[in-house]
Protein backbone atom coordinates (compact mmCIF):
# COMPACT_ATOMS: atom_id res chain seq x y z
CA UNK A 1 0.00 0.00 0.00
CA UNK A 2 2.78 2.53 0.88
CA UNK A 3 4.76 2.08 -3.35
CA UNK A 4 0.93 2.64 -4.22
CA UNK A 5 0.11 6.16 -2.21
CA UNK A 6 3.72 7.16 -3.48
CA UNK A 7 3.26 6.29 -7.23
CA UNK A 8 -0.28 7.39 -6.87
CA UNK A 9 -1.12 10.56 -9.57
CA UNK A 10 2.34 10.04 -11.57
CA UNK A 11 1.98 10.59 -15.16
CA UNK A 12 4.13 7.72 -16.31
CA UNK A 13 4.43 6.33 -20.06
CA UNK A 14 6.52 3.99 -21.66
CA UNK A 15 9.30 6.53 -21.42
CA UNK A 16 9.05 9.47 -19.76
CA UNK A 17 10.66 11.15 -16.52
CA UNK A 18 7.51 10.40 -13.93
CA UNK A 19 8.32 7.08 -15.28
CA UNK A 20 11.89 7.15 -14.02
CA UNK A 21 10.71 8.27 -10.17
CA UNK A 22 8.15 5.28 -10.21
CA UNK A 23 11.47 3.05 -11.13
CA UNK A 24 13.51 4.58 -8.85
CA UNK A 25 10.85 3.86 -5.64
CA UNK A 26 10.57 0.09 -7.00
CA UNK A 27 14.02 0.04 -6.88
CA UNK A 28 14.28 0.58 -3.35
CA UNK A 29 11.64 -2.28 -2.58
CA UNK A 30 14.35 -4.57 -4.51
CA UNK A 31 17.64 -4.83 -5.97
CA UNK A 32 15.87 -4.93 -9.66
CA UNK A 33 18.31 -5.91 -12.80
CA UNK A 34 17.76 -2.90 -15.35
CA UNK A 35 17.84 -3.10 -18.95
CA UNK A 36 17.73 -0.04 -21.03
CA UNK A 37 16.25 0.38 -24.90
CA UNK A 38 17.07 3.69 -26.56
CA UNK A 39 14.07 5.62 -27.79
CA UNK A 40 14.18 5.05 -31.45
CA UNK A 41 15.15 1.11 -31.53
CA UNK A 42 12.85 -1.31 -33.65
CA UNK A 43 11.82 -4.87 -33.39
CA UNK A 44 9.23 -6.54 -35.56
CA UNK A 45 7.97 -2.94 -36.20
CA UNK A 46 7.82 -1.79 -32.67
CA UNK A 47 9.09 1.23 -31.80
CA UNK A 48 10.33 2.46 -28.25
CA UNK A 49 9.06 5.41 -27.82
CA UNK A 50 10.75 8.98 -27.21
CA UNK A 51 10.84 10.41 -23.78
CA UNK A 52 7.92 12.60 -23.30
CA UNK A 53 5.82 15.19 -20.96
CA UNK A 54 3.39 17.91 -21.06
CA UNK A 55 4.52 21.39 -20.74
CA UNK A 56 1.54 23.31 -20.67
CA UNK A 57 -1.78 22.08 -22.01
CA UNK A 58 -4.92 24.71 -22.68
CA UNK A 59 -7.99 25.37 -24.13
CA UNK A 60 -9.63 28.44 -24.48
CA UNK A 61 -12.77 30.21 -25.83
CA UNK A 62 -12.94 34.17 -26.04
CA UNK A 63 -9.13 34.42 -24.10
CA UNK A 64 -10.17 32.51 -21.14
CA UNK A 65 -9.13 28.90 -20.10
CA UNK A 66 -12.26 26.42 -19.90
CA UNK A 67 -9.58 23.48 -20.01
CA UNK A 68 -6.32 22.72 -18.65
CA UNK A 69 -4.35 19.38 -19.38
CA UNK A 70 -2.14 19.62 -16.88
CA UNK A 71 -4.92 19.42 -13.76
CA UNK A 72 -4.61 15.98 -14.59
CA UNK A 73 -2.27 13.65 -15.87
CA UNK A 74 -4.93 11.54 -17.96
CA UNK A 75 -6.11 15.03 -19.39
CA UNK A 76 -3.53 14.93 -22.43
CA UNK A 77 -3.59 11.79 -24.70
CA UNK A 78 -0.18 10.34 -24.23
CA UNK A 79 2.41 11.18 -26.61
CA UNK A 80 0.50 14.26 -28.04
CA UNK A 81 2.98 16.61 -30.29
CA UNK A 82 3.42 20.14 -29.63
CA UNK A 83 0.02 22.26 -31.29
CA UNK A 84 -0.49 26.18 -30.90
CA UNK A 85 -3.49 27.34 -32.64
CA UNK A 86 -7.39 28.48 -33.09
CA UNK A 87 -9.15 25.73 -34.15
CA UNK A 88 -13.68 25.32 -35.07
CA UNK A 89 -15.30 23.36 -32.90
CA UNK A 90 -16.31 20.72 -35.61
CA UNK A 91 -12.08 20.69 -35.96
CA UNK A 92 -11.24 20.44 -32.04
CA UNK A 93 -13.46 17.67 -31.15
CA UNK A 94 -11.80 14.99 -33.61
CA UNK A 95 -8.79 15.35 -30.62
CA UNK A 96 -11.23 15.40 -27.78
CA UNK A 97 -11.24 12.16 -25.98
CA UNK A 98 -14.31 10.80 -23.55
CA UNK A 99 -16.26 8.16 -21.90
CA UNK A 100 -20.53 8.44 -22.43
CA UNK A 101 -20.61 5.88 -19.81
CA UNK A 102 -19.34 7.97 -16.69
CA UNK A 103 -19.44 11.64 -18.47
CA UNK A 104 -17.86 13.08 -15.09
CA UNK A 105 -15.05 11.11 -15.93
CA UNK A 106 -11.38 12.04 -17.27
CA UNK A 107 -10.25 9.04 -19.55
CA UNK A 108 -7.00 7.32 -20.07
CA UNK A 109 -6.14 6.93 -23.60
CA UNK A 110 -2.87 5.06 -25.00
CA UNK A 111 -3.30 4.77 -28.49
CA UNK A 112 -0.47 6.65 -29.49
CA UNK A 113 2.18 5.07 -26.98
CA UNK A 114 1.94 1.93 -29.83
CA UNK A 115 1.62 4.06 -32.63
CA UNK A 116 4.32 6.84 -32.62
CA UNK A 117 3.92 7.41 -36.55
CA UNK A 118 0.52 9.02 -36.12
CA UNK A 119 2.07 12.27 -34.96
CA UNK A 120 -1.07 14.00 -33.14
CA UNK A 121 -2.45 15.26 -30.34
CA UNK A 122 -5.45 15.29 -28.00
CA UNK A 123 -7.26 15.94 -24.69
CA UNK A 124 -9.53 14.07 -23.40
CA UNK A 125 -12.12 15.68 -21.69
CA UNK A 126 -15.18 14.79 -19.44
CA UNK A 127 -18.27 13.64 -21.56
CA UNK A 128 -20.19 16.70 -19.70
CA UNK A 129 -18.12 18.88 -20.54
CA UNK A 130 -17.30 17.90 -24.44
CA UNK A 131 -21.08 17.99 -24.92
CA UNK A 132 -21.68 21.78 -23.87
CA UNK A 133 -18.91 23.62 -25.93
CA UNK A 134 -20.57 25.97 -28.22
CA UNK A 135 -19.31 26.82 -32.05
CA UNK A 136 -16.76 28.80 -32.39
CA UNK A 137 -12.98 28.99 -32.75
CA UNK A 138 -10.87 27.24 -29.64
CA UNK A 139 -7.22 28.33 -29.12
CA UNK A 140 -5.04 25.41 -28.74
CA UNK A 141 -2.05 26.02 -26.48
CA UNK A 142 -0.50 22.35 -25.99
CA UNK A 143 3.43 22.27 -25.27
CA UNK A 144 5.12 18.75 -25.01
CA UNK A 145 8.82 17.75 -24.89
CA UNK A 146 10.29 14.55 -26.42
CA UNK A 147 13.71 13.45 -26.43
CA UNK A 148 15.74 10.47 -26.96
CA UNK A 149 15.35 8.69 -23.61
CA UNK A 150 15.38 4.86 -21.99
CA UNK A 151 12.35 2.83 -22.07
CA UNK A 152 13.50 0.63 -19.09
CA UNK A 153 12.21 -3.07 -17.82
CA UNK A 154 12.91 -4.22 -14.44
CA UNK A 155 14.17 -7.38 -14.05
CA UNK A 156 14.51 -9.47 -10.27
CA UNK A 157 15.69 -12.99 -10.14
CA UNK A 158 15.15 -15.56 -7.62
CA UNK A 159 17.82 -18.53 -8.44
CA UNK A 160 16.30 -22.10 -7.87
CA UNK A 161 17.87 -25.34 -7.73
CA UNK A 162 16.87 -25.10 -11.62
CA UNK A 163 17.50 -23.03 -14.07
CA UNK A 164 13.93 -23.51 -15.34
CA UNK A 165 12.03 -20.65 -14.80
CA UNK A 166 9.04 -18.97 -14.03
CA UNK A 167 8.01 -15.38 -14.65
CA UNK A 168 6.26 -13.39 -13.24
CA UNK A 169 5.14 -10.19 -15.32
CA UNK A 170 2.84 -6.67 -14.91
CA UNK A 171 2.94 -3.21 -16.57
CA UNK A 172 3.95 0.30 -15.23
CA UNK A 173 3.22 2.66 -18.04
CA UNK A 174 -0.73 3.26 -17.28
CA UNK A 175 -0.23 7.07 -15.91
CA UNK A 176 -2.48 7.61 -13.00
CA UNK A 177 -4.14 4.21 -12.84
CA UNK A 178 -3.54 2.20 -9.36
CA UNK A 179 -5.66 -0.98 -10.16
CA UNK A 180 -4.67 -1.18 -13.78
CA UNK A 181 -1.24 -2.36 -13.59
CA UNK A 182 0.51 -1.13 -9.96
CA UNK A 183 -1.80 -3.59 -8.09
CA UNK A 184 0.21 -6.25 -9.73
CA UNK A 185 3.78 -5.08 -9.61
CA UNK A 186 2.53 -4.82 -5.91
CA UNK A 187 1.49 -8.34 -5.38
CA UNK A 188 4.42 -9.52 -7.53
CA UNK A 189 7.02 -7.54 -5.17
CA UNK A 190 5.55 -8.96 -2.05
CA UNK A 191 5.37 -12.22 -3.28
CA UNK A 192 8.73 -11.94 -3.87
CA UNK A 193 10.02 -10.84 -1.17
CA UNK A 194 9.01 -13.47 0.89
CA UNK A 195 10.14 -16.44 -1.61
CA UNK A 196 14.15 -14.58 -1.46
CA UNK A 197 15.42 -16.45 1.51
CA UNK A 198 13.28 -20.09 0.79
CA UNK A 199 15.41 -22.81 -1.20
CA UNK A 200 13.08 -23.32 -4.11
CA UNK A 201 12.70 -26.04 -6.48
CA UNK A 202 12.35 -23.63 -9.80
CA UNK A 203 14.29 -20.00 -10.51
CA UNK A 204 11.40 -16.94 -10.21
CA UNK A 205 11.71 -13.65 -12.49
CA UNK A 206 9.76 -10.62 -11.36
CA UNK A 207 9.08 -8.47 -14.84
CA UNK A 208 8.14 -5.00 -14.66
CA UNK A 209 7.90 -3.33 -17.53
CA UNK A 210 5.82 -1.02 -20.05
CA UNK A 211 3.08 -3.19 -21.61
CA UNK A 212 3.59 -5.08 -24.88
CA UNK A 213 6.38 -2.41 -25.38
CA UNK A 214 8.72 -3.63 -22.54
CA UNK A 215 8.19 -7.24 -22.76
CA UNK A 216 8.76 -7.23 -26.83
CA UNK A 217 12.23 -5.41 -26.22
CA UNK A 218 13.24 -7.44 -23.27
CA UNK A 219 12.76 -10.90 -25.06
CA UNK A 220 14.36 -9.63 -28.18
CA UNK A 221 17.41 -8.85 -26.38
CA UNK A 222 18.01 -12.55 -24.54
CA UNK A 223 19.91 -15.35 -26.43
CA UNK A 224 17.00 -18.56 -27.43
CA UNK A 225 19.36 -20.37 -24.45
CA UNK A 226 17.57 -17.71 -21.98
CA UNK A 227 14.36 -17.74 -23.51
CA UNK A 228 13.76 -21.86 -23.41
CA UNK A 229 14.68 -21.82 -19.83
CA UNK A 230 11.47 -19.79 -19.32
CA UNK A 231 9.13 -22.54 -18.69
CA UNK A 232 5.68 -20.16 -17.49
CA UNK A 233 4.47 -17.03 -16.79
CA UNK A 234 1.72 -15.59 -14.41
CA UNK A 235 0.43 -12.22 -15.70
CA UNK A 236 -0.70 -9.60 -12.77
CA UNK A 237 -2.89 -7.00 -13.03
CA UNK A 238 -6.47 -5.58 -11.83
CA UNK A 239 -5.87 -7.19 -8.46
CA UNK A 240 -6.40 -4.34 -5.96
CA UNK A 241 -10.18 -3.69 -6.63
CA UNK A 242 -12.75 -4.94 -3.66
CA UNK A 243 -14.14 -7.66 -5.79
CA UNK A 244 -13.35 -10.99 -4.02
CA UNK A 245 -13.73 -12.97 -7.49
CA UNK A 246 -10.55 -13.43 -8.96
CA UNK A 247 -10.54 -14.34 -13.01
CA UNK A 248 -7.99 -16.78 -14.07
CA UNK A 249 -7.67 -16.28 -17.85
CA UNK A 250 -6.30 -19.48 -19.52
CA UNK A 251 -3.24 -20.18 -21.06
CA UNK A 252 -2.85 -20.40 -25.56
CA UNK A 253 -3.11 -24.23 -24.91
CA UNK A 254 -5.46 -23.76 -21.66
CA UNK A 255 -4.02 -27.32 -20.88
CA UNK A 256 -0.39 -26.52 -19.38
CA UNK A 257 0.95 -27.72 -16.21
CA UNK A 258 0.19 -23.60 -14.87
CA UNK A 259 -3.34 -23.94 -16.08
CA UNK A 260 -4.20 -26.79 -14.17
CA UNK A 261 -2.45 -25.77 -10.84
CA UNK A 262 -4.28 -22.43 -10.56
CA UNK A 263 -7.53 -24.45 -11.49
CA UNK A 264 -6.90 -26.77 -9.00
CA UNK A 265 -5.69 -24.27 -6.10
CA UNK A 266 -8.81 -21.91 -6.79
CA UNK A 267 -11.41 -24.25 -6.68
CA UNK A 268 -10.05 -26.39 -3.43
CA UNK A 269 -9.44 -23.08 -1.87
CA UNK A 270 -12.17 -20.36 -0.05
CA UNK A 271 -11.44 -17.95 -3.10
CA UNK A 272 -14.96 -17.40 -5.46
CA UNK A 273 -13.56 -17.80 -9.60
CA UNK A 274 -14.44 -17.79 -12.82
CA UNK A 275 -12.21 -18.60 -16.54
CA UNK A 276 -12.28 -18.42 -19.29
CA UNK A 277 -9.70 -19.00 -22.57
CA UNK A 278 -6.55 -17.47 -23.92
CA UNK A 279 -7.47 -13.34 -24.97
CA UNK A 280 -11.32 -13.40 -23.87
CA UNK A 281 -11.11 -12.18 -20.44
CA UNK A 282 -7.81 -9.19 -20.79
CA UNK A 283 -5.46 -8.71 -23.40
CA UNK A 284 -1.82 -7.70 -22.23
CA UNK A 285 1.45 -9.21 -22.22
CA UNK A 286 0.40 -12.59 -22.42
CA UNK A 287 0.38 -11.97 -26.58
CA UNK A 288 3.99 -11.32 -26.29
CA UNK A 289 4.76 -14.23 -24.02
CA UNK A 290 2.81 -17.03 -26.06
CA UNK A 291 3.65 -15.44 -29.50
CA UNK A 292 5.81 -17.36 -32.28
CA UNK A 293 8.96 -18.88 -30.98
CA UNK A 294 8.90 -17.84 -27.55
CA UNK A 295 5.60 -20.01 -26.46
CA UNK A 296 6.07 -19.39 -22.59
CA UNK A 297 2.18 -20.50 -21.38
CA UNK A 298 1.06 -17.85 -19.59
CA UNK A 299 -1.88 -17.30 -17.25
CA UNK A 300 -3.52 -13.92 -16.09
CA UNK A 301 -4.87 -13.52 -12.96
CA UNK A 302 -6.99 -10.34 -11.93
CA UNK A 303 -10.50 -9.41 -10.57
CA UNK A 304 -13.25 -8.56 -13.37
CA UNK A 305 -16.52 -9.44 -14.02
CA UNK A 306 -17.45 -11.24 -16.80
CA UNK A 307 -19.55 -7.92 -18.67
CA UNK A 308 -16.92 -5.55 -17.57
CA UNK A 309 -13.70 -5.30 -15.91
CA UNK A 310 -14.70 -3.14 -12.76
CA UNK A 311 -16.22 0.39 -12.61
CA UNK A 312 -13.48 2.81 -12.58
CA UNK A 313 -11.43 1.12 -15.50
CA UNK A 314 -9.16 3.23 -17.39
CA UNK A 315 -10.83 6.37 -15.70
CA UNK A 316 -9.36 8.50 -13.42
CA UNK A 317 -10.92 7.45 -10.71
CA UNK A 318 -8.52 4.82 -10.69
CA UNK A 319 -6.79 5.15 -7.76
CA UNK A 320 -5.73 4.92 -3.95
CA UNK A 321 -9.46 5.28 -2.94
CA UNK A 322 -10.59 1.98 -4.73
CA UNK A 323 -7.46 -0.26 -3.71
CA UNK A 324 -8.27 -2.95 -0.91
CA UNK A 325 -5.19 -4.15 1.43
CA UNK A 326 -7.18 -7.28 2.35
CA UNK A 327 -7.46 -8.28 -1.88
CA UNK A 328 -4.17 -7.32 -2.38
CA UNK A 329 -3.17 -9.88 0.22
CA UNK A 330 -5.48 -12.34 -0.99
CA UNK A 331 -3.95 -12.34 -4.23
CA UNK A 332 -0.52 -12.44 -2.75
CA UNK A 333 -1.37 -15.87 -1.26
CA UNK A 334 -3.37 -17.43 -4.78
CA UNK A 335 -0.04 -16.73 -6.33
CA UNK A 336 1.65 -18.75 -3.51
CA UNK A 337 -0.70 -21.63 -3.98
CA UNK A 338 -0.22 -22.08 -7.25
CA UNK A 339 3.19 -22.09 -7.01
CA UNK A 340 3.81 -24.51 -4.32
CA UNK A 341 1.81 -27.10 -6.08
CA UNK A 342 4.44 -26.48 -8.98
CA UNK A 343 6.76 -26.62 -6.45
CA UNK A 344 5.82 -29.86 -5.24
CA UNK A 345 4.45 -31.62 -8.32
CA UNK A 346 6.96 -34.29 -9.17
CA UNK A 347 6.63 -37.56 -11.71
CA UNK A 348 7.57 -40.75 -9.55
CA UNK A 349 9.61 -43.76 -10.46
CA UNK A 350 9.12 -46.65 -8.45
CA UNK A 351 12.57 -48.39 -7.19
CA UNK A 352 10.01 -51.69 -6.54
CA UNK A 353 8.18 -54.52 -8.63
CA UNK A 354 5.17 -56.56 -7.72
CA UNK A 355 2.75 -55.78 -5.02
CA UNK A 356 3.46 -54.00 -2.29
CA UNK A 357 1.79 -54.81 1.14
CA UNK A 358 0.70 -51.24 1.94
CA UNK A 359 -0.32 -51.91 5.71
CA UNK A 360 2.88 -53.62 6.88
CA UNK A 361 4.69 -51.59 9.87
CA UNK A 362 7.62 -51.68 7.84
CA UNK A 363 5.43 -49.13 5.42
CA UNK A 364 2.56 -48.12 7.16
CA UNK A 365 1.01 -47.12 4.09
CA UNK A 366 -2.28 -48.26 3.90
CA UNK A 367 -5.08 -46.43 6.17
CA UNK A 368 -8.68 -46.96 6.92
CA UNK A 369 -10.74 -44.17 5.22
CA UNK A 370 -13.30 -44.67 8.59
CA UNK A 371 -10.61 -43.97 10.93
CA UNK A 372 -11.53 -40.83 12.73
CA UNK A 373 -7.96 -40.03 13.39
CA UNK A 374 -7.22 -39.45 9.43
CA UNK A 375 -7.54 -36.01 8.47
CA UNK A 376 -11.29 -34.97 7.85
CA UNK A 377 -10.74 -33.81 3.92
CA UNK A 378 -9.16 -37.50 3.55
CA UNK A 379 -11.98 -39.57 5.34
CA UNK A 380 -14.91 -37.72 3.55
CA UNK A 381 -13.40 -38.71 0.39
CA UNK A 382 -12.55 -42.45 1.62
CA UNK A 383 -14.18 -44.35 -1.59
CA UNK A 384 -11.66 -42.05 -3.64
CA UNK A 385 -8.68 -42.61 -1.51
CA UNK A 386 -9.15 -46.35 -1.18
CA UNK A 387 -9.49 -46.71 -5.46
CA UNK A 388 -6.69 -44.31 -5.14
CA UNK A 389 -4.72 -46.67 -2.61
CA UNK A 390 -5.31 -49.84 -5.49
CA UNK A 391 -4.39 -47.90 -8.58
CA UNK A 392 -1.26 -45.76 -7.13
CA UNK A 393 1.45 -48.54 -7.34
CA UNK A 394 1.31 -48.41 -11.48
CA UNK A 395 1.03 -44.88 -11.88
CA UNK A 396 4.88 -44.75 -10.36
CA UNK A 397 6.14 -44.96 -13.85
CA UNK A 398 7.03 -41.79 -14.69
CA UNK A 399 4.67 -40.98 -17.03
CA UNK A 400 2.01 -39.32 -14.64
CA UNK A 401 2.43 -36.37 -12.28
CA UNK A 402 1.37 -35.64 -8.66
CA UNK A 403 -1.40 -33.13 -9.58
CA UNK A 404 -2.38 -34.85 -12.45
CA UNK A 405 -3.57 -37.98 -10.09
CA UNK A 406 -5.02 -35.76 -7.78
CA UNK A 407 -7.01 -34.15 -10.28
CA UNK A 408 -8.31 -37.75 -11.94
CA UNK A 409 -9.05 -38.32 -8.44
CA UNK A 410 -10.58 -35.36 -7.64
CA UNK A 411 -8.66 -34.72 -4.40
CA UNK A 412 -6.94 -32.18 -3.15
CA UNK A 413 -3.10 -31.62 -4.61
CA UNK A 414 -1.86 -31.01 -0.74
CA UNK A 415 -3.32 -34.50 0.45
CA UNK A 416 -1.92 -36.66 -2.42
CA UNK A 417 0.97 -35.32 -2.25
CA UNK A 418 1.32 -35.87 1.34
CA UNK A 419 0.89 -39.36 1.13
CA UNK A 420 3.06 -39.97 -1.97
CA UNK A 421 5.95 -38.29 -0.43
CA UNK A 422 5.82 -41.60 2.12
CA UNK A 423 6.70 -43.79 -0.57
CA UNK A 424 9.62 -41.95 -1.09
CA UNK A 425 10.73 -41.67 2.67
CA UNK A 426 10.18 -45.18 2.77
CA UNK A 427 12.33 -46.06 0.08
CA UNK A 428 10.08 -47.19 -2.36
CA UNK A 429 9.89 -44.44 -5.42
CA UNK A 430 12.12 -41.35 -6.07
CA UNK A 431 10.61 -38.19 -7.31
CA UNK A 432 11.72 -37.44 -10.83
Amino acid sequence: MQILREIDGLAVAPVSPNTDEQNRILISELPFKVYKFRSGLEHNGWLVPYSWFVKKALIKKNGKVIYNGKSHPLGVVGYSKTFNGFVALEELKKHLFYNKNAPNNIVYHCDFYYKPFKRTWGFSVPYNFYKKMKKGKYEIILETEDSIGQMKVLVYTHKGASSDTIIVNAHNCHAAQLNDGPSGYVVGIEFMKRIRKLKTRYSYKLIIAPEHLGTVFYLASLSSKDIKSFKYCVFLEMLGNNNPVIALQESFSGDSEIDMAAHHYLKNSKHDYWSDKYRKIVGNDENVWESPGIEVPTITLSRCEKTTLYPEYHLDSDNISIISEERLEESVDILQGFFNILEKNYHMTRKFTGLVALSNPKYDLYFRVDDPSINSTVSKNGLRWNYLMSRLPRYFDGKRSILEIAEEFNLKFEDVYNYIKKFKEKGLIDFV
